[in-house]
C-alpha cells in the first residue's frame, strides 16, 4: 500500500456538460501545465472516440501552474464538448510543482468521481489518442486484466524537425526496445501479456481499474517517473498488467517538454553518447539473464519449491540466507521479487549508453533470433505430437 502523504491545496473546480445521476464507469485524467497550444487537439481526440456513450464519460483536467491562456482555451471549448468535462485548477507551490503531484492529484479526483467498479484512465495534454483508445482500454480490461500500458508513437511531423544524429539514435533505439519486448515476453511468458507485446509503463497511455488503483493506495508522486513508478506498484501487487498494441496514442516529439525527465528529455540527451538510453534498455544479456530468472523464481514460488531450492538461489544471486529469508516473507512475488532485484548484485541495472547502442543491439538481435528459432522448434514439437495424439 502507498503511504503517500496527502497535503491539501487549494483547488478550483469547474464543471462543463450535464451532470448523471450516477458516477461515471470511465473516467480520464489529464494533467496540464501552460499547454494552450496542444490541450484544443487533445481534447478534440477524446471528443472523436467511437464505440462509447462519451455521455458517460468524465474527462478530468487538473490544470496546475497555469499561466499561459490554457484556462481561457479549456473554458472556451467545455460547453461544446460531447462528454462531461471537470476542470480542476490549482497552483502547486514547491517542491509539489512537478509532473508526478500534478497527475498524482488528476488520479485521485479521478478515483473519486469513477463508479467503483469502473475504469479510471490517463494520458498526457501534448496527446493524442486513437479514436478507438477508449474502446480498446475497456477490451484489454474485459479480457481479465488489472491495467492497461498503451502504445506510444512519437509524433511523426516534429521528429522530422530533430537533428540527423537524434534521428538515427531514436530509431536505433526503437528497434532495441521492440527486440527487448519479444525477448522478454517469449524468456518470461504470461498469459495475460503474451507475445506481441510492447514494454513501455508510460503516463501518455494509462489505464487502471479503480478496484486495483485503491489496491495500491494511488500513484507515488515521484518527481521524476511517476507513470512506470505507478506499473511498479501493480507488479508488486500482482496485478495482471497488459502491454497492449491495440491501444495507441500520439505524443509530441518536442525537446521543451513540461516535465523533468519525459520524453522531451530524453530526446535531447539522444546527442550525447555516454548518456543512458531508456531505461527500458538493459544491456542484452542482462536482459535475457533477468527474463529466465524471473521466470524460473515465479515458477519456484507457485510450485511452493523455493525453501527446496533456497542454497542455489542464494548462490545464483549473490546475497546471505537471511536476505533470502527475509525476501520469501514478501505476501506477493513481485514484492518478493522487487526485494531481490534491490540486493542481489547479479540484478543490478546496466542500461545501455549511447555509445554502446549498436553493439547491444547486434547482440540483442542475435538473442532474440535463438528464442524465435527455439519457438519454432517447440511449435512443431507440440504439432508433431498432437499427430501422434489423434493417429
Amino acid at each position: 500500500m502507498n503511504a503517500t502523504p496527502r497535503p491539501r491545496f487549494s483547488i478550483r473546480i469547474e464543471h462543463f456538460g450535464g451532470e448523471t445521476a450516477q458516477r461515471p464507469r470511465t473516467v480520464v485524467a489529464i494533467p496540464v501545465k501552460n499547454e494552450v497550444e496542444r490541450i484544443g487537439l487533445c481534447l478534440e481526440s477524446l471528443a472523436g472516440q467511437t464505440g462509447v456513450d462519451l455521455g458517460e464519460v468524465l474527462v478530468l483536467l487538473l490544470l496546475n501552474n497555469c499561466d499561459d491562456g490554457t484556462v481561457e482555451r479549456v473554458r472556451e471549448m467545455g460547453p461544446g464538448l460531447p462528454f462531461r468535462l471537470d476542470v480542476h485548477n490549482v497552483t502547486l507551490p514547491e517542491p509539489y510543482a512537478n509532473a508526478g503531484w500534478a497527475r498524482r492529484l488528476a488520479m485521485e479526483a479521478a478515483a473519486a468521481a469513477v463508479d467503483p467498479d469502473g475504469l479510471i484512465l490517463t494520458t498526457d495534454a501534448d496527446t493524442l489518442v486513437d479514436s478507438d483508445w477508449i474502446e480498446a482500454n475497456r477490451r484489454e480490461i474485459a479480457a481479465g486484466v488489472d491495467a492497461v500500458a498503451g502504445y506510444v508513437m512519437a509524433d511523426p511531423g516534429e521528429l522530422m524537425e530533430l537533428d540527423g544524429c537524434i534521428l538515427e539514435r531514436g530509431a536505433l533505439e526503437w528497434e532495441y526496445q521492440q527486440l527487448a519486448a519479444e525477448l522478454e515476453a517469449r524468456a518470461d511468458p504470461e498469459a495475460h501479456d503474451s507475445w506481441p507485446r510492447h514494454n513501455q509503463n508510460c503516463g501518455a497511455s494509462a489505464a487502471v481499474t479503480a478496484a486495483a488503483y485503491r489496491r495500491i493506495g494511488g500513484l507515488p508522486p515521484k518527481r521524476v517517473g511517476e507513470d512506470r513508478a505507478l506499473f511498479e506498484m501493480l507488479r508488486r501487487a500482482d496485478l495482471k498488467i497488459r502491454h497492449s498494441l491495440e491501444v495507441q496514442v500520439v505524443t509530441s516529439a518536442r525537446t521543451d517538454g513540461r516535465a523533468l525527465g519525459g520524453l522531451s528529455d530524453a530526446i535531447r540527451l539522444r546527442g550525447d553518447p555516454d548518456h543512458p538510453c531508456d531505461e527500458a534498455l538493459e544491456e542484452a544479456v542482462t536482459t535475457l539473464r533477468r527474463c529466465l530468472w524471473r521466470a524460473e523464481l515465479r515458477s519456484d514460488w507457485k510450485g511452493g519449491r523455493l525453501d527446496q531450492h533456497r542454497d542455489a538461489w542464494v548462490g545464483r544471486l549473490r546475497i546471505t540466507q537471511t536476505d533470502f529469508r527475509r525476501a520469501m516473507e514478501r505476501r506477493t512475488f513481485g514484492e518478493m521479487w522487487a526485494e531481490l532485484e534491490g540486493r542481489s548484485p547479479r540484478l543490478v541495472r546496466k542500461l545501455v549508453i549511447g555509445g554502446l547502442l549498436r553493439r547491444e543491439l547486434r547482440r540483442m538481435r542475435r538473442l532474440v533470433e535463438a528464442a524465435r528459432a527455439q519457438a519454432r522448434v517447440e511449435a512443431a514439437w507440440t504439432q508433431g505430437a498432437r499427430k501422434v495424439a489423434v493417429g
